[in-house]
């Protein structure tokens, strides 16, 4: 069976994209799946969050990440390969004795001024923006894509915002997740988000119309805030609604410290149970059965 892409995204920042991706990653790998996380956030948070500051700064000196790649196959017009930027055997936790089977495609500092010099490369050569998409759609389903014969699952952590390899990323996924806490601006953010990627590609037309509707998590929710209850039950409204936009997710991602804490690299090789404690069965469990299910139709 070919391996699936998920994409995570939102247009806005601090709802919870990187801790989503870190905790599904591992937890997919936990249960057996081979997993993939490639980095398209030039803040490099999930690299950081996997790898380790030393890790990522070797990686990036020898030019083993996303932009390196990027710069020498359509700046340089140069073949390098992936695969040589893939970190294999990137996670510390264990479970049941063994190292997650979780591989890490880092991005550095340098990936939003690389999109740029890209931009700025082909449009000297007059290629037009559609002809500039086309190129980046055909270096992700060239290279990205074949990675699913490898991974059973791909992550893809995109950068807050639509920058033009979070928008391919976003078109080419098998499942779009998009993380948002339940309040005002998060679910403002949700809405331009919806809007600007499947509804406006659905009215124009577009080749590269995302596969489906994106699926929205909640996270960082807190009961006890009448706010986070009153936005979801008024987002559990709308994804019901004969034209919404998005489908929400079952699962809740409470804010804990635990998975915060999770984030931190550590010099030690925690236990996959140890590391999310109480989350495992509570958020963890649920939402690998629930993605699974999206998937793989079960």
């Amino acid at each position: 069976m070919t391996g699936k892409l998920i994409a995570v995204a939102n247009m806005k920042g601090g709802v919870g994209k990187t801790t989503t991706v870190v905790m599904l990653a591992e937890a997919l790998a936990a249960d057996g799946a081979k997993v993939l996380v490639v980095d398209l956030d030039p803040q490099a948070s999930v690299s950081v969050c996997l790898a380790g500051d030393e890790l990522l700064a070797e990686m990036i000196e020898k030019g083993r990440t996303l932009e390196a790649y990027l710069a020498l196959k359509l700046i340089n017009k140069q073949k390098p390969a992936l695969a040589a930027r893939i970190h294999g055997q990137v996670s510390l936790t264990t479970h049941k004795g063994e190292p997650l089977a979780l591989s890490l495609l880092p991005s550095g500092p340098y990936l939003r001024m690389v999109e740029r010099e890209i931009i700025y490369e082909l449009t000297g050569q007059k290629y037009s923006m559609h002809a500039i998409e086309g190129q980046l759609w055909k270096v992700f389903q060239d290279d990205f894509v074949p990675l699913a014969e490898t991974y059973d699952y791909i992550l893809l952590d995109c950068a807050p915002g639509i920058s033009p390899m979070t928008e391919i990323a976003v078109r080419g996924a098998d499942l779009v997740l998009v993380t948002s806490i339940p309040d005002f601006l998060s679910t403002y953010g949700l809405n331009a988000f919806v809007e600007t990627i499947w509804r406006r590609s659905s009215k124009q037309g577009s080749r590269l119309a995302p596969k489906s509707a994106p699926h929205v998590l909640v996270t960082r929710y807190q009961h006890q805030v009448r706010q986070h209850r009153e936005t979801l039950e008024r987002l559990s409204a709308e994804a019901e609604a004969e034209d919404a936009g998005f489908k929400l997710l079952r699962t809740r991602v409470p804010q804990a410290a635990a998975l915060a804490d999770a984030l931190v690299p550590s010099d030690v090789s925690p236990t996959f149970s140890a590391k999310y404690g109480v989350h495992v069965s509570n958020v963890l469990i649920p939402l690998v059965e629930e993605v699974k299910g999206i998937l793989h139709g079960s």
